[in-house]
Order: C-alpha cells, then structure tokens, then sequence
C-alpha cells in the first residue's frame, strides 16, 4: 500500500456482481469451519521501503530516520505469537542504484554504483531478514514495492548526472540538486519504453541467484500494486482511466520466466492491475492466469468505502454510501468477505493458488474487528494466506491506524489487536490480560475500570476481583468472552480518605493483570507528609497523568528482562493513570542497531547511580523514549483512540528529574510533539540552563528560561507548565519564570523522553541522565505540583525519601 499517494479506486457501483457467501463464515467463539489447507497469517514488516518520497532528489536515505529494517526480535516474537510467514516490501532504487544497461561515468559509479550491482548494505538487509525469519523456523515473501515504476537519475550522454551531490553521511544515498536530473521510469509496452521488460528480468534474475536457496525465502512478490500504467501506445502513466491492461501481465510474464531460469520451485507472487484489488482480479488482467508452476496471485482489500486504506471512521465510511466491489450500498459487517469473494471464486475456478498479501483492521471501534474477522473466516475457508497491514519497526508505523506492531504495558508486550482475529482465524491460542480505568475517587464517586484480553480466547475466562480495604464493588466476577480481544467492565466505590487495592484472580492459569490502587484521599497534598508515594499517585490519578520511572525499564519490549546497569533500555510503562483501555502511554526505543549498517543511533542504557536507576543518554547517538501516538485528521480519522495525553492549546504540564551532564549541556529533555510538524511543548538545557519552549510551528515560540546554569552532575527536577494563557518554568520546586501567551491549537502525536523528534528528524538530547518523568492534562495548584516535584526527586536523591 502506498502512504505517501492518495489512491483513489473507482467505486464499483455494478449490484449484483458480488457472489453468495456460502455456508457459515464466522461464529462468535471462532471459526465455524476448520482452516483449508494453505491458509496462514503473517504481516508486511513495513520500513525498508520508505526511502521512496525523496529517493535520488535529496539526502532522506537515513537508517532508523527514513527507513527501517526489521529487527531480528521483532521477528522472533512475531514467530511465538504464530506469525510464521510475513511480507517484506523492499524498494528497487535501494537495492539495484543503477540499472542494468545504464552508462554512468567514474564519478557516478563511484557515488551511486555499478550498473545492475545489488547495494551491498541494503542487499545484506535482506539477508538479515531471511536469517532471522529461518533462526525461528519461519520465512518471508521478498515484495518488490514499486507500483511498477522506478525513479532514476537523468545521465548525461557522458554519463555523468548533472547536480549529483553524495549523501550526507556515508550511510546515505547520492541524489541531485539538478531539478531535470532525475526521471521517473514506468512500464510499458510502447516503443521508446523506459523501463523494460529486460529490467525487470534482470533485476529478478539477480534476486533469485543471491536468495533462491536461502532457507527463510518464502516467495518472490514481483510487484507491488501496478496501477495508472500509461495507455497503449504512450510512455506517462494515466491519469483517470484508459491505461493499457495489457503492459502488467506482460511484465509479469517476462519475470516468472527470468526467475524460473534460475529457481524452478520457490512460490511466485503475482499481483494484479488496479492496486491489486480483490475486486478486480478476475476482471482486469488479460491473459491471467499465467502459465508457470506454483504461482501465488495476491490481491489486497480494506474494509473502508473505497478499500483503499486511508480512511478509519466507522460513521464516516457507512454515510458515503457506496462500497468498492459490491455496489451502491454502505459498507456493512461483510463488505470484506464479499470483496474477498470475488476473487477466491474466480481463484477456485481456475484451481489458482490466492494471497491477501494486505489488509488492515482499523482501531476504535468493534465493527471494524466484527468486518475483518468474517473477512478473515471467508479466507480460512478458501486456504487464501493473509498477511495484515502493517508491522515493522520504522516510526511511522508505530500505532498507525492500522498496524501489527507491539506495544508495552504492565511491564509486559502488550499485543495489538489486530493480532487477536488472526490467531483467532488460524487457531492459535495466544492471549495475554490487562486492566485500564480510573484510580481517582473524589466525593465518593465511583470509578469504572476495564479488564481486557489481548490475542484469542478458545473458552470464556472468569476473573475475579477483589478489595482490600472495603468499599463497593459493582460486581466481583467478570467473564472475559470466548474470541479475539474480549473485554469487561466493573464499577467501584471506596471508602472515603484512603487508599484501596484492587487484585485479581483468574482462572485456567492465565497471568492476572497486576494490582490496581484507587485513591479518594480527602487532601493529597496533606498526606504527602504521611506517605509522599501516596499522595503523588493520588494526584497522577486525578488528573490522569503519565508516569515513567527508570527503575521498571527493560531491555526490550518483546523477550525483554529488567534492564540491569549497562543493559540497553528500550521499554518503559506509565505506572501512572495516564493508560486507557487500547492506548496504553507506553515510552518505548523501536530502533535497529542489529548491525553498524542501521546507523549510528542507539537506545539508551540503565545505569545505576548511588543505588538508583537512571536512563544514561551520554553515548553519541543515543535515542531516548517515545511514546508515538495519533493526531485527528478530519474526515479520516477525527477521534482517533491512540492519542497521547493533551495537545499545545491545553492547560498541561511535565515534570522531569535529571542530571545534567557538564556546565554547558544543551539538548532536549522531554518533549510533547507532532512527529511530522513542527508544533511542541519542551523541557531543554540550553547551555546549562532549562528551558521550556512552546511553539505551534508557524510562529515564534514562548521561552521561558532560567537565569541560572544547572549544577552539573547533581540530580534536579525540571517543570513546565501552561494553563490559563499562563507559561511557567520551575527548577527543583521554585518558579525559575513565567510569560503570558496564549497557545493556539495545534495537536502533537507523541511524548518524549530524553530527546525530541519534529518534522521528520530527530532532535538532540542533553546527554544527561534521566531518573523518571510525569506528564498530564490540567491545572495542578502549586502545591500539588511541589509534592510530585518532590515525588520525581526522591527517585534520584536522599532528599525527599519517606
């Protein structure tokens, strides 16, 4: 699927073009049917094709910034919950520079490549891949993801490329400055074509040589999603219909040829016209099915209106009533069995092997699972694989609408719920239990609390709760229902003045989500003197804040332990009450540095310091912890459910405890942001002395500074706080300044901790350590935030122990 481009598919609006649904396709426990031999599930380890937005036109070639490979243990986890089989989208400018029959000159070849030469770097990105796929015992298709087009440098007839500048560090590729040095190749059958049948043999003649033998190959995906090829007899993509069907299947001919020279037995995977859309399949690709042995024909579908993907409000796409594939009809609850359908009875008929190499199910709202699940029992019915869109570790796949990407809460990986159906529909019973809700009780009000599985329930499962100082529970056994991502809910009511602890005991072995406190203190400031720890949660309870402390940080969020000194830290979960149920406020470093070719960027380390647990930022290159979210975007996704905890125009603050490294350390120290804009709300050190900084991205930011440098090497905490068109700095519980402003609306995607990350790149931390952090939505009083200023301290210093 394409991020970057917009697609619009036309709207199938011929009625009765869509098949019967035979038999039952889903049941509320499960499958009703056994899967057919040939189905499986996996996901598309989305990353190593992002580079496709500036690629030859400027210097975003960056490892862990512009594109991602997977990680080895994010393949291996994905291989424990049953996903044994995935995708991966790679990019043909990364791994073939220079095309086979180009004639670059010296300087070229030096800064770009030999002609039709694989990248070694990125080509050993595969490769380690493939190794990590076969360590689990799993595999994974090889998807070229180029829409069949290639962009290219313009060579000069003395082969050299006007403006070609090499990439700013020697990790990144060489572009141009020149505004004619780059062209864009596509597919055709016309005379004068510039990207021919002989490339793309050639390219997968080279694929096959290096990997046909690798035991972590599943299969070769010649093309992702053809689509606008030119009309007959032209060179330029179309535009609005008319392209020649033809030039695809004949491209596709050309490569299953090329590759069969070279391996007769490795699966090949054939897309169709029109996106590959299941709809189309059987309708628009003349001359398929193709001659060839074992040949997979993969077709994609989402669920939206337009099943195109980009589209994720449930209310939105029923009220544009049509739905691409079955009619002028709204989507309903089988729209993508019966796009599914289409192509598995034209499949069947044919006796073709069928690949639904990409869907997604949208989040927040239970319809989209109900339509996914019956999409995926249709699938499991007809032995047609599935692999869901879109896992990998690159950042913008991290809580993306649709994605297959794990998170952490409780201190444990926490599963996304896509997962749940698809183990549901391939009968792998993997689950895990959490809890989300309220902890604050005010006025004897009661508070709601959810516990909730994640992945597949084969039997309803009874949880008990239990009190431990009184109060009313609404009820105290609750059944988590048999299926994918089941859930229920319990009421409670406390004493008042004090602090209740709720557990819980489940049944059939499954581990208990952790004890949950809640507080109905009458003053929380006043039993700060009894028990500052209650009185901090307390306070993070009532205005539901996030809380990360250093000290529960592990060294991975998938197979990770407690992080011991020196260990890297790449997992930390709020302990405070900033979580709800599906948006856990996890702060997490999802970067690759399998091997020196991802960069130099690194995650942080645990380091222990007078017997406390700090995050140690001081190696160069170190990335600290980010907590990625959603930003609304009307009419695609206006309430998105995975968003962090305020935005630039609420009342908000963030309290941080630090110790600066020299006299002179400046860099980011928590930061509230849009990743892709400009618009934040900061904790820096500028030249030893704190700052907090707001900015919506188009102005001038509000600085706030202090007028003193901290003391370098001596814990401190650092506050910002915004409310009421008021702007306030305060350093270790004293007001350090304050401005007047009043912020305009502007909202972020993410939280971060030790560094900052706008507009794309990252931004430099202060190299210091970093004790914990708390941040919320809200007015705290100065005194409440003098007791969780004292709360942070504590976690690096004797002097506010209790």
């Amino acid at each position: 699927m394409e991020l970057i481009r917009r697609r619009t598919l036309m709207q199938w609006a011929a009625a009765g073009a869509v098949p019967a649904l035979p038999g039952c396709l889903w049941s509320e426990n499960g499958n009703a049917h056994p899967p057919r031999p040939g189905f499986t599930v996996g996901t598309n380890l989305s990353g190593m094709e992002w580079p496709k937005p500036g690629i030859r036109k400027g210097g975003s070639s960056a490892p862990n910034v512009h594109f991602t490979v997977p990680r080895r243990a994010d393949i291996a986890w994905l291989a424990d919950q049953g996903f044994r089989r995935n995708r991966l989208p790679v990019l043909w400018e990364m791994l073939q520079p220079v095309l086979h029959d180009a004639r670059p000159n010296a300087q070229a070849r030096s800064l770009v490549g030999e002609p039709g030469e694989f990248h070694a770097q990125y080509a050993q990105a595969i490769t380690d891949v493939l190794d990590a796929h076969a360590a689990v015992g799993a595999k994974v298709i090889l998807d070229l993801h180029n829409y069949c087009r290639y962009r290219d440098f313009r060579y000069a007839p003395d082969g050299s490329v006007p403006g070609l500048k090499p990439g700013p560090t020697p990790l990144q590729r060489a572009y141009t400055e020149d505004a004619g040095g780059v062209q864009e190749r596509i597919f055709s059958l016309a005379a004068g074509a510039t990207l021919t049948q002989a490339h793309f043999a050639d390219f997968w003649t080279r694929a096959a040589r290096r990997w046909k033998d690798h035991a972590g190959l599943a299969g070769y995906g010649l093309m992702n999603e053809p689509h606008d090829l030119p009309r007959p007899g032209q060179l330029q993509e179309s535009q609005g219909g008319g392209e020649d069907l033809a030039i695809w299947p004949a491209y596709a001919r050309a490569a299953v040829a090329a590759i069969r020279k070279v391996d007769p037995r490795t699966p090949i995977y054939v897309a169709g016209n029109e996106w590959s859309a299941a709809m189309s399949m059987a309708s628009r690709n003349p001359g398929f099915p193709l001659a060839g042995e074992n040949l997979v024909y993969e077709v994609h579908l989402y669920l939206d209106a337009a099943s195109n993907g980009h589209a994720f409000d449930f209310e939105t796409e029923v009220g544009k009533g049509f739905s691409a594939g079955v009619g002028r009809r709204a989507i309903d609850m089988d729209t993508g069995a019966k796009r599914l359908a289409l192509a598995a009875s034209w499949a069947r008929e044919k006796n073709l092997k069928l690949a639904l190499t990409e869907i997604g199910m949208p989040l927040g709202d239970a319809r989209w699972q109900e339509m996914f699940q019956r999409t995926l029992a249709q699938a499991a019915r007809e032995g047609v694989e599935v692999y869901s869109w879109m896992g990998g570790n690159h950042w913008p796949v991290r809580n993306y609408p649709i994605h297959h990407v794990p998170g952490w809460h409780q201190h444990r990986t926490l599963e996304p719920a896509v997962a749940g159906p698809l183990q549901q529909a391939a009968h792998e019973a993997r689950v895990a239990l959490y809890d989300d809700g309220g902890g604050w009780s005010a006025n004897g009000r009661e508070v709601t609390i959810t516990v909730y599985a994640r992945g597949w329930l084969a039997q309803p499962v009874s949880v008990q709760v239990a009190s431990s100082g009184g109060g009313r529970l609404g009820k105290t056994t609750l059944t988590l229902p048999a299926g994918a991502n089941g859930s229920d809910s319990f009421t409670f009511t406390p004493e008042p003045d004090r602090v209740t602890t709720l557990s819980y005991t489940v049944a059939g072995g499954l581990q208990a989500p952790p004890p949950r406190k809640v507080y109905s203190l009458a003053d929380p400031v006043a039993a700060a003197g009894a028990n500052l720890a209650d009185a901090a949660h307390a306070l993070l309870a009532k205005y539901a804040a996030g809380k990360w402390e250093m000290a529960h940080g592990h060294t991975d969020y998938v197979r990770g332990a407690p992080s011991q000194d020196g260990q890297p830290l790449r997992a930390v979960a709020d302990t405070g009450f900033g979580s709800s149920a599906g948006n856990a406020m996890e702060m997490l470093c999802f970067l690759n540095d399998d091997s020196a070719a991802m960069g130099p960027a690194k995650p942080p380390v645990m380091r222990t310091v007078d017997g406390r647990k700090a995050m140690d930022m001081s190696a160069p290159g170190s990335w600290g912890l980010w907590c990625k979210k959603r930003a609304p975007l009307p009419g695609v996704q206006p309430r998105p459910r995975d968003r962090v905890l305020y935005d630039l125009q609420d009342d908000h603050f963030a309290i941080v405890a630090i110790v600066s490294p020299d006299a002179n350390a400046s860099g980011a120290v928590f930061q509230a942001s849009r990743a892709e804009q400009r618009q934040f709300s900061e904790l820096v050190l500028e030249r030893g002395r704190p700052q907090a900084r707001w900015s919506d991205g188009r102005g001038q930011p509000v600085v706030v500074g202090a007028p003193d440098s901290l003391p370098p090497r001596v814990p401190a905490v650092l506050t910002l706080a915004s409310a009421g068109g008021s702007q306030a700095l305060r350093v270790n519980g004293r007001e350090a300044g304050q401005m007047r402003a009043q912020l305009p609306n502007a909202a972020f995607d993410q939280l971060l901790i030790g560094w900052g990350f706008v507009d794309h790149y990252p931004r430099e931390s202060f190299r210091g350590l970093v004790f914990g952090a708390i941040a919320g939505k809200g007015r705290p009083t100065e005194a409440e935030l003098a007791v969780l200023e004292r709360y942070l301290m504590s976690l690096g210093s004797d002097r506010e122990k209790t």
